[in-house]
């Protein structure tokens, strides 16, 4: 495995760091709210990308515009959606044909992770750890064809628990859900969310 900082162009020149793994598919990992101190290295993303690289995947982290080196600022999800697309297409272009290619985010991050999934060929499964139902729709959600992966905190005022299982009921495709008796920020808990990631996969090759 090779880890390595990458430029990706797109609309604005974003920061990033892609983590070569073992060639069973790619991930694009997406970090919380730029305004409230998120960014690619937040411990979440971090968990999600340890079970990603556990599980066999090469995985690209990056920070949207006007986060940490990427230029830019803050665009209210559109800005940041065309953003997650560029890194979509950086880490294509790097995959084997007909990958398994995964879209995931946290919080913030999960919301621009499931409209950029419409607007990308190809994508799989999305994993969404904490979408934050009080702030947005989950509408594009209900629309992705793919395998939706959600993961959740019983103890979560921004992602209410009711509501995450309210969305995982309504799905009508492949589907997995994890609840963690914890809040938002999955103090402590994060491993959790590694071991997720590997047992989805697990499951998938059993």
């Amino acid at each position: 495995m090779s880890t390595r900082t990458v430029t990706i162009e797109g609309p604005e020149r974003l920061e990033g760091v892609l983590d070569e793994g073992a060639g069973r598919g790619v991930s694009v990992i997406c970090h919380p709210h730029p305004l409230y101190g998120g960014s690619m290295w937040n411990d979440v993303v971090g968990a999600m990308e340890e079970g990603f690289l556990k599980a066999g995947f090469s995985t690209l982290r990056f920070n949207f515009r006007g986060v940490g080196g990427s230029t830019g600022r803050y665009d209210e999800g559109k800005g940041e959606t065309e953003d997650l697309v560029a890194a979509c297409q950086f880490l294509k272009e790097r995959a084997n044909e007909g990958a398994r290619f995964i879209i995931a985010g946290y919080s913030f991050g999960a919301w621009i992770s499931s409209m950029a999934a419409l607007k990308v060929a190809g994508v799989t499964d999305l994993f969404l750890v904490a979408f934050p139902f009080s702030s947005y729709s989950a509408a594009e959600i209900r629309s992705f064809p793919g395998r939706v992966l959600l993961v959740g905190g019983s103890f979560d005022d921004i992602s209410p628990e009711d509501d995450l299982r309210a969305l995982y009921r309504d799905l009508k495709g492949e589907k997995l859900l994890k609840v963690i008796p914890t809040s938002h920020f999955f103090e402590g808990r994060s491993g959790e969310i590694s071991e997720f990631v590997v047992e989805c996969f697990r499951k998938e090759e059993g």
